[in-house]
């Protein structure tokens, strides 16, 4: 059983400055054009493989972390009015950034991690969690709670914002199934969608565009607290013995057919195990590509690429990606 992962809302804006271009927002006066004065950190020329489960990805010329929402809202203000497009990520898992690196600015919302119980009616759970809080906190709050609909979703990286847009699952449970409410940031604008009006499907949260996910509502079940542990417990010793957990991926690479298993076409393809630089099919898991060395987003790429072709060309069935691509190819 493969498992959706919480890793990124994805990119937003306009493409950002031209390969080679100068940064659009000069250093020395990037606080001082935020409106009201920006709370977090901005870093400079930052490595995103050290911001990603699969250890790989170039540079991007900004990071900011702003501490609330006030300071998104003005940070992404300034970076509209100055055409400079940005993409967001959270815990980075189920995500290849390029080699080259992002034109983009990047920013995470880490340090929007509220989580706290909003209502109680008999056994039902209203619990309201920002999107930078760790899916994992979610789990063990449930965990240690008593409270059941995401058990499924134990041993899940990455943010809860992440899973909430791309509606990351496991086990028959999906996290889509127990939101109620999102708060959203959308043009400039904060707002709130209900469940009803979110289209979600397998592996997609149903977000347009430019929608920011900032916080969820989810109504849990209040159940016997060793019971949901027991579940929990069980999911996660499955993924252990089915997925390679201690090394460095991106999560499940391609979304699973409507009638299959994507690792099961991979492996009986004979591609488990097959190595494109340090970028190798496990042999655990065939639906995760796991990074054995100095791995490169281009062997990524090109792996996904030969395990597509092949697998459509004995199977007929043409494999989705499910990890999230960030940058370009590098020009041969």
């Amino acid at each position: 059983m493969e498992s959706g992962r919480g890793g990124t809302q994805g990119r937003h804006g306009r493409s950002g400055r031209q390969r080679g271009a100068e940064p659009v927002i000069s250093d020395y006066s990037l606080r001082e054009r935020l409106p009201g004065g920006f709370r977090g950190r901005i870093a400079t020329d930052v490595m995103l493989r050290d911001h990603t489960s699969l250890r790989i990805g170039g540079r991007a010329a900004y990071l900011f972390m702003p501490d609330d929402t006030s300071s998104l809202t003005g940070l992404l203000s300034v970076l509209s009015s100055e055409g400079m497009g940005y993409v967001l990520i959270g815990g980075g898992t189920n995500l290849l950034v390029m080699d080259d690196g992002l034109d983009e600015a990047v920013v995470s919302l880490n340090a929007f991690r509220r989580l706290e119980t909003v209502e109680v009616s008999g056994d039902d759970v209203l619990v309201f969690v920002q999107s930078g809080l760790p899916l994992q906190r979610l789990v063990s709050f449930c965990r240690e709670e008593g409270l059941s609909g995401l058990e499924g979703l134990a041993g899940i990286p990455g943010t809860v914002g992440g899973a909430v847009f791309g509606n990351a699952g496991a086990y028959g449970y999906e996290i889509m199934g127990v939101v109620q409410r999102v708060a959203v940031l959308k043009d400039g604008r904060l707002g709130s969608m209900n469940r009803e009006e979110i289209n979600a499907t397998y592996r997609c949260g149903g977000f347009s565009r430019g929608t920011v996910v900032l916080g969820v509502h989810v109504r849990l079940r209040r159940d016997d607290r060793s019971a949901v542990r027991k579940r929990m417990k069980e999911f996660l010793d499955m993924k252990r013995r089915t997925q390679p957990l201690a090394e460095r991926s991106a999560g499940c690479v391609f979304k699973n057919p409507a009638d299959g298993s994507a690792a099961r076409l991979i492996q009986e393809a004979g591609y488990k195990g097959m190595r494109v630089g340090d970028i190798e099919v496990s042999t655990k898991h065939a639906n995760f590509f796991v990074n054995k060395g100095r791995g490169r987003a281009e062997d990524f790429l090109t792996l996904m690429e030969t395990v597509r072709e092949r697998v459509e060309r004995l199977f007929g069935v043409a494999l989705e990606p499910e990890v999230k691509i960030m940058g370009r190819r590098r020009e041969a």
